[in-house]
């Protein structure tokens, strides 16, 4: 046959084409082949193709895909379907697609009536077609895909198919495919797609027979014809039914593929048979692939014999029919009835395989001496390297000979199995899905990404498996052609596809898994993962497709919220419905409060993974086969409960890595507490039996918002969560801002109650009902703070972490950066140290001028931020002359109160404070919480960050303090409640007694107890202990005079008796009695006595009122001219807010308000702000807007990361993407997220990879993750898919990157290759020996400004190469090189000169 359609010409000279095709048909392989026989001449070829009425082919080749035709008309049968789709077999091994739309016109209608909700008479295609059934369609070539592998599409639509019919050549008798448009009650319309016919056939109960949509064959039984259209009458014909007579038809365009006609064999093909259809009408191939029976051969068909043929498809140009002899074609070959054999299967191994011949397209194979087989030459050719001789690589496969074979699949139409004989093939132990099993252990090579499901695709010798994102092992870098060790999961014959898994929870000893529902027992433990959770349930999935249900109705209130997608934990099968598997969870395996020692597996986000080895029981060791009688539990430490301080847990999780040893405390289930293990090693757990009201504990918040907290309790045995409401923590019954706690918080509670009956425990979480008062406990805690830090400092030492080095009130040089944009706060790099910064924060920093960028200073370490690397500073040279790097407090200091010193920093645990007067004083440390349930912070509410107040020492060692106000209230109130249990009337007596005997010298102390007059002052406390208390004396002053009249009292009053009656002041002794009485009355006198003070102080003088008048106005002046002051800074919301009225459109005024705010913990609040900014800034404002998102990013990042990608959402959709994304691997990079970093990468590289400045970006963001080896080929992607016209640019780009990433070799490189490719270009030689210059390269940047002046360049680009290189060597060289390279420019001058004369 014509094996180029497309091509061919009309005229004479067809066969020449056909025999040049023939000719080369031979070259199989790289060698070439001698004819030995010659060619008949063209001039009597071209005689008979003039005599003949139709075109003739010298060989029946099959239909290949460059022979197939677009639009062409081909018969296929159906091998499998789906809802959706069809596979199509096609002749000549191919096989094509049927989407549902390509069905037909009125199943499309049908279906898009189902989709919107309105027809029920739609029918999936698995209900409208069978395997093995007969279509024929138009077929559609497809571009080829990632695989560089060729598809096809099949369209079966009758409009499409039958689009080249006229209603007018329709004949009684014609055979075609029409498609039910409507049942009616005798019979169906028929969508028959000829133009102008109208079809309708009569079936009696049609409606149960057929469906509307689907395709049936149609033979025409009588037919009305007109000059518009046509209507006919139909029957419906089975696939075996449709015979064709000889004289029915003439037209060959009328005869259809798939019709059945007679065949008259007119001549014997070496690849099959040459024969007439239609009473020698046409002339039609049969190949000896399409015989009747597959092992028969063409010689087995007798000259001028006429046998029934299945039409294939007929050639659009030359009108060749080609058929098939086999007409009842199944998908499988027919089974012999006396051999009971199975077929053989896709994969099988057939050890001796006979060749019969060398047939079309391969080698003929007889397998298990019943079926046939082939080899392909293209199989044969992919083993073959280089150019080889087709004689010599076909003479193993002579007649007769045996190979080992591999069945690679069977096709239906030319009913053979092709093979392979490849060795990689056929020892391949994995070969099909069926060499696997769910549960097996193998080792899979991962092949590329799969960005849609963020896992990979990878190879299990010749099958093909995916590892979703849920089952890899997160946190771990994968490269394509990486070899994991994977558990199967599951196995998708559908779609051919293999699930797998890495995870450490799948490989584990020990480990049983569900793979078939009959192992599904009630009580039986297996492991699954969690895909998919909902408010009343969790949906687990098993190996091999198995999935259960948990109802969280079987949970107690504890573990309803500690499950999340992608968890893998073990789970008790409850019970089996039919095919619903009903979990619990198994028993504990271990307590609350258990220690127990861990390893750390993994590092999330989250928190760390951690996994557990113990001994398991000898029955359970012997039914999974272990030998070492270990298991291992994996759990999760929660970030957290990593540390009791938000500002240490980052820290926690650094020095705990991957491999790390310790110890963790139990919570519940898999969950388990680093910060609670010194709490259950110094207590016994409590359980309900032993919980008495009164008790103190230790307990989290479960869950919180604005109105009610649910706390877990550390109780055993008691599975339910304690309701609190959030005013029950508050000590001030209005408040204007909303207490809100996070999940896993720590909070102490006193059960207030314990219902026996209910089992339910009520608690307290109030601070006065949890914490004695005393600030010695303050002091305690933040100690405990101090020694985690020192804790955290030591474990960095030893992973030799250079941040482990510095120690606050250190001195330390640094290097000026910058200003950050968003919060003012000066950036500094640490001399020596590249990899530590330091930052001065604003309100340290004030209205000073910055310093010149890259410009020394020396300043003192304030803070060390350890999980960022950090160090917090000063520069103020007061600052560094008065601090000290000593821990320890002064003796002078120890009580000491009335302190003055400054606020430096407030962060979110503690005050860092410095003394005002003194040389060499330590930082002063004041905690931000008097206790871990002082949700007002009252211990820091009355100062801000960089304020001055008075501080009182409140701890013997160390520099610990509290501002002066907050020592007076809670010291006066524990001294008051302490001596009203102490003090008794006796006392009291017997002081009046020696007052009465004239002994005033012992009025402060008798008998070793305080009198009255000792417990009135709140505010000097002990009057014998004032100076060590107190550096001012103005308070005891103060307290001095108000004691003096009630000692002058008290020296009149006396016991009443008989002779001394009349003479008794009975004021003095009413005012005693009632002093005595009510404490009340004592607070209403107090007041009252302050109130007349204050009435005294009112009545000034005239002249003392205008001084007041004057002060006023200058303190109001002052006011003007600071709000009137561009420069001057706002401290207050008013001024913020007379800032942000007056610069709406400026970013930077808001972004200061916002840091205001965070600096005063307003989260919220400077959320509302950024909000509010968003809204008020112009739309126009692009940058303006851009630089408020980021900030509210950096905002959520940093306080609340749940809401980071809602956010990051919101801010894409309302600004520039790629530059937001730009913003964003900043932002990332300063919060040290390096997963979420490497994420966005991937992204940004995806969606913006033609923008040149996306590829610099995402290698400097892999320099700075530690990822330099990703550099190169990120740079290889780039040049492969940006404009040429970039491609120097992108370059000179990442060689910048290498020189400051000091990787001086690769720049190097590219930048030898620019100069090399490029003489030209001026600016890169510039570039290039400045590079040099700054690597102290002075010999290299020598050398290639001499390669530079030896280019021959326009003179105006060499002078400035001999400049450029005259300065080099006046900076960098001697006199005598400066010499010469002026005398290399004057013999280039010359040189020009002459060349000009």
């Amino acid at each position: 046959m014509v094996s180029n359609e497309k091509s061919f010409p009309r005229g004479g000279i067809a066969n020449l084409q056909a025999n040049a095709d023939s000719s080369t048909s031979n070259l199989i392989f790289g060698a070439t082949q001698r004819k030995i026989k010659k060619a008949p001449k063209p001039k009597d070829k071209q005689v008979d193709v003039e005599h003949s009425d139709q075109l003739q082919a010298f060989s029946a080749e099959t239909l290949t895909y460059d022979t197939l035709q677009e639009h062409m008309l081909v018969m296929g049968v159906v091998k499998a379907t789906d809802a959706t789709s069809l596979q199509i077999a096609l002749p000549g091994r191919m096989t094509a697609r049927v989407l549902v739309a390509d069905i037909s016109d009125a199943y499309g209608r049908v279906a898009q009536s189902y989709m919107d909700g309105e027809s029920s008479e739609y029918h999936d295609l698995t209900a409208l077609f069978s395997v093995g059934q007969i279509v024929y369609g138009r077929a559609i070539k497809t571009s080829k895909s990632e695989n560089n592998r060729k598809s096809l599409l099949l369209t079966l639509k009758p409009g499409e198919v039958n689009s080249s019919l006229h209603h007018a050549n329709i004949k009684k008798g014609f055979i075609f495919v029409g498609a039910i448009e409507e049942i009616q009650e005798h019979g169906c319309v028929i969508e028959t797609g000829i133009e102008g016919l109208q079809a309708f056939v009569p079936i009696t109960d049609a409606a149960q027979k057929h469906h509307i949509g689907q395709l049936i064959f149609l033979k025409v039984k009588s037919i009305q014809h007109n000059a518009a259209k046509s209507t006919c009458q139909c029957v419906n014909l089975e696939q075996d039914k449709l015979k064709i007579k000889s004289q029915n038809e003439t037209n060959l365009d009328y005869i259809l593929p798939g019709s059945i006609v007679k065949f008259k064999v007119a001549k014997h093909l070496k690849n099959g048979l040459e024969g007439n259809i239609m009473n020698e009408a046409f002339r039609g191939y049969v190949n000896e692939h399409h015989l009747a029976e597959a092992l028969q051969s063409p010689q087995d068909y007798e000259l001028n014999e006429e046998y029934l043929a299945r039409v294939l498809y007929v050639m659009p140009l030359t009108k060749l029919v080609y058929l098939t002899f086999n007409l009842d074609i199944t998908v499988t070959t027919q089974q012999p009835e006396l051999d009971g054999e199975e077929l053989l299967k896709k994969g099988s191994i057939v050890e001796k395989a006979r060749v019969l011949r060398h047939g079309t397209g391969g080698i003929v194979m007889l397998l298990n001496h019943k079926h046939k087989g082939l080899i392909s030459y293209g199989s044969i050719k992919s083993n073959c390297k280089g150019n080889y001789d087709q004689d010599v690589v076909l003479a193993k496969y002579s007649s007769k000979s045996k190979h080992k074979v591999r069945v690679l699949g069977y096709d239906v139409i030319e009913s053979l199995y092709y093979c392979t004989d490849d060795p990689n093939v056929v020892n391949e132990k994995m070969y099909t899905l069926e060499d696997i099993q769910a549960g097996d252990i193998v080792s899979a090579r991962i092949v590329k990404p799969e960005l849609k499901i963020g896992g990979y695709s990878v190879k299990i010798g010749k099958v093909n498996g995916i590892i979703e994102q849920l089952h890899l092992v997160p946190n771990t870098r994968y490269e394509v052609g990486q070899r994991l060790r994977c558990r199967v999961l599951d196995i998708s014959l559908d779609r051919k596809i293999c699930y797998l898994s890495n995870r450490s929870e799948y490989l584990s000893k020990g480990i049983k898994l569900l793979s078939s529902l009959e192992s599904a027992q009630p009580g039986h433990i297996f492991t699954g993962t969690v895909i998919k959770c909902e408010a009343t349930y969790v949906l687990v999935k098993f190996c091999g497709g198995i999935k259960g249900v948990l109802h969280k109705q079987r949970l107690n209130e504890l573990m309803e919220t500690t499950f999340f997608v992608g968890q893998t934990t073990k789970f008790r099968i409850a019970g089996r419905n039919n095919e619903q598997v009903l979990l619990t969870l198994p028993e504990d395996k271990f307590q609350l409060g258990e220690i127990i020692p861990i390893e750390v597996t993994n590092t999330l986000d989250a928190g760390l993974e951690i996994k557990i080895t113990y001994a398991i029981d000898d029955q359970d060791a012997s039914m999974t086969g272990d030998e070492d009688n270990t298991e291992e539990f994996v759990g999760l430490l929660p970030l957290r409960l990593l540390s009791d301080y938000v500002d240490l847990q980052e820290a926690q999780k650094r020095i705990h890595p991957v491999g790390n040893h310790t110890e963790a405390a139990c919570i519940m289930q898999n969950i388990f507490s680093l910060r609670d293990v010194p709490y259950f090693s110094e207590n016994l757990t409590k359980d309900w039996q032993t919980v008495q009201v009164g008790d103190v504990l230790r307990a989290h918040v479960k869950h919180a918002d604005e109105q009610v907290l649910e706390l877990l309790l550390p109780v055993r045995n008691y599975n339910k969560l304690v309701k609190l409401h959030v005013k029950m923590l508050c000590l001030r019954t209005v408040r204007d801002k909303p207490i809100m706690l996070a999940p896993d918080q720590l909070l102490y509670v006193k059960v207030i109650s314990k219902e026996s009956e209910t089992k339910t425990l009520t608690v307290s979480a109030k601070l006065t009902d949890v914490w004695s008062g005393q600030l010695s406990e303050t002091a305690k805690l933040l100690e405990t703070y101090l020694e985690e830090v020192a804790q955290i400092r030591k474990s960095l030492k030893r992973m030799e972490a250079p941040i482990a080095k510095f120690k606050m009130g250190e001195k330390v040089n640094v290097v000026f950066k910058g200003i950050d944009s968003a919060t003012n706060n000066w950036v500094y790099n640490v001399e020596n140290a590249k990899t530590i910064s330091a930052m001065m924060i604003s309100s340290l920093a004030g209205t000073a001028t910055a310093p010149q960028l890259g410009s020394k200073q020396e300043a003192v370490i304030l803070w060390i931020d350890y999980a960022n690397d950090l160090l917090l500073i000063s520069n103020k040279k007061v600052d560094i002359e008065h601090i000290s790097s000593s821990k320890a407090l002064p003796q002078n200091f120890i009580a000491k109160s009335g302190m003055k010193a400054k606020v430096l920093l407030k962060l979110d645990s503690i005050m860092v404070c410095s003394l005002k007067k003194g040389t060499s004083n330590p930082l002063i440390l004041c905690p931000i919480r008097l206790h871990p349930n002082d949700m007002e912070n009252s211990a820091s509410a009355c100062v801000r960050q960089g304020d001055f107040c008075n501080v009182a020492f409140i701890h013997d060692k160390l520099p610990i303090a509290v501002p002066e106000t907050v020592w007076k209230l809670w010291k006066g109130v524990k001294r008051i409640a302490v001596e009203a249990e102490e003090a008794p009337v006796k006392p009291k007596k017997m002081k009046i007694e020696n007052n009465v005997t004239g002994k005033p010298s012992q009025q402060k102390v008798t008998n070793g107890k305080k009198t009255e007059s000792e417990s009135k002052p709140l505010v000097n406390g002990n009057q014998k202990r004032g100076q060590l208390f107190f550096e001012d004396k103005k308070p005891s002053k103060a307290n001095t005079y108000k004691s003096s009249p009630s000692n002058e009292k008290a020296t009149k009053v006396r016991l009443p008796g008989i002779s001394s009656f009349w003479d008794t002041d009975l004021n003095a002794l009413n005012n005693k009695r009632q002093g005595e009485t009510s404490s009340d009355e004592d607070d209403d006198n107090a007041t009252g006595v302050a109130e007349a003070s204050s009435s005294k102080k009112k009545r000034l003088s005239a002249k003392e009122k205008a001084k007041a008048e004057v002060k006023e106005e200058q303190r109001l002046r002052e006011i003007e001219e600071r709000n009137a002051d561009p420069n001057q800074r706002p401290e207050t919301i008013d001024q913020f807010e007379r800032l942000v009225l007056a610069e709406p459109n400026s970013s930077k005024s808001w972004i200061q308000y916002m840091s205001f705010l965070l600096s005063n913990t307003e989260i919220d609040k400077a959320r509302d702000i950024a909000r509010r900014a968003i809204k008020t800034i112009a739309f126009r404002e692009t940058k303006e807007l851009r630089n408020i998102w980021m900030a509210l990013i950096n905002l959520e990042l940093s306080y609340n990361s749940s809401n980071f990608d809602d956010v990051l959402k919101e801010a894409l959709s309302h600004t520039d993407p790629l530059e937001t994304y730009l913003n964003l691997v900043e932002v990332l990079k300063s919060h040290n997220l390096r997963e979420r970093l490497v994420n966005t990468l991937n992204v940004i590289l995806r969606k913006f990879r033609t923008d040149m400045q996306v590829w610099r970006v995402a290698a400097d963001a892999y320099f700075w993750l530690g990822m330099a080896d990703r550099v190169q080929p990120t740079l290889q992607r780039a040049l492969s898919v940006l404009p040429k016209n970039q491609h120097i640019n992108c370059i000179v780009a990442f060689a910048k990157l290498y020189a400051q990433n000091n990787d001086n070799a690769m720049a190097q490189t590219l930048l030898d290759d620019i100069v090399t490719s490029y003489p030209k270009r001026i600016d890169i030689w510039v570039l290039y020996v400045d590079m040099l210059i700054k690597c102290e390269l002075i010999e290299s940047a020598r050398n290639l400004l001499e390669r530079a002046v030896l280019q021959k360049l326009q003179p105006d680009k060499m002078l400035v190469i001999y400049k450029k290189f005259l300065d080099f060597e006046m900076k960098h060289g001697t006199e005598a090189n400066a010499a010469r390279v002026k005398q290399l420019a004057e013999q280039y001058v010359q040189s020009q000169n002459k060349s000009f004369k």
